[in-house]
C-alpha cells in the first residue's frame, strides 16, 4: 500500500500535538507519576522526541502553561475595577485547564521543582503584569517595595480564593454576585493602599 501523498506533520503541528496529549496528562493526574514515555505513546512520537523538543518534563509542562487569560485581565481592566475582577476570575474562572493556578498547582504538588515551574512562570506571567499596574496607577505608591508588597498580597488573596473555590464544583450559588464584590473589594483595598495602612 503506497503512502504517497500523504503529508507528514510539520515540526509545529507534531509539538503542538504533544502539548495537547500533556495538557491532558498534566491537569487530570499526578505530575510525578506522569512519564514522558505514556505521553509519546498517545500523541504518537517517541519519548527522544519530546526530550529534543522541550528538554525535560518540566520544560513540557511549562510550554503548556496559559496564563494570558489573567494576565489580559491584569493589564486591561480599569485600575479601579481590578480587584472585582480579580475576585471574579478567581470564584467564576476555569479550575481545570493550563490557565488555572490551582490546577496546575495540585497537579503537581508531589514534585518539588514542577511546582517551582508553575509558580516562577505565574510571577512572571502575572505578578510582573500586577506590579507594573500599581507601581503606575496605584494610589500613593511610596516605591517600588511598596508596589512589590501590595502586588504580593493581593496575588496571595487571589490564591486563597481560588484555592477554595476549586473545591465548588457550581461555583458560589445564589450569591456569587455578591461574593464577587465583596472579595473583590477586600482586593482593591489591598490595591490602592499601602500595607500597613490596611485596617480592619
Amino acid at each position: 500500500m503506497s503512502t504517497h501523498g500523504q503529508r507528514r506533520p510539520s515540526s509545529a503541528e507534531t509539538r503542538a500535538r504533544i502539548v495537547e496529549v500533556a495538557t491532558e496528562y498534566f491537569t487530570r493526574k499526578p505530575f510525578s507519576t506522569i512519564s514522558l514515555k505514556e505521553i509519546a505513546e498517545e500523541a504518537g512520537v517517541s519519548a527522544p522526541l519530546i526530550i529534543k523538543y522541550f528538554r525535560t518534563k518540566e520544560g513540557l509542562l511549562e510550554s503548556l502553561i496559559d496564563f494570558e487569560p489573567l494576565r489580559t485581565i491584569v493589564c486591561d481592566v480599569p485600575f479601579d475595577s481590578l480587584g472585582e475582577s480579580l475576585a471574579d476570575n478567581a470564584i467564576n474562572g476555569d479550575r481545570t485547564g493550563p490557565s488555572s493556578l490551582i490546577a496546575l498547582l495540585m497537579a503537581t504538588a508531589g514534585s518539588q521543582s514542577a511546582v517551582r515551574t508553575v509558580t516562577d512562570k505565574f510571577q512572571d506571567t502575572i505578578g510582573g503584569a500586577l506590579f507594573e499596574r500599581i507601581r503606575d496607577e496605584a494610589p500613593g505608591v511610596a516605591c517600588d517595595d511598596d508596589a512589590e508588597q501590595r502586588c504580593q498580597y493581593a496575588l496571595a488573596m487571589y490564591t486563597g480564593l481560588a484555592t477554595v473555590m476549586i473545591n465548588y464544583t457550581r461555583g458560589i450559588p445564589i450569591e456569587g454576585n455578591k461574593a464577587v464584590q465583596s472579595y473583590g473589594s477586600h482586593i482593591q483595598c489591598v490595591l490602592d493602599s499601602p500595607i500597613g495602612d490596611i485596617s480592619d
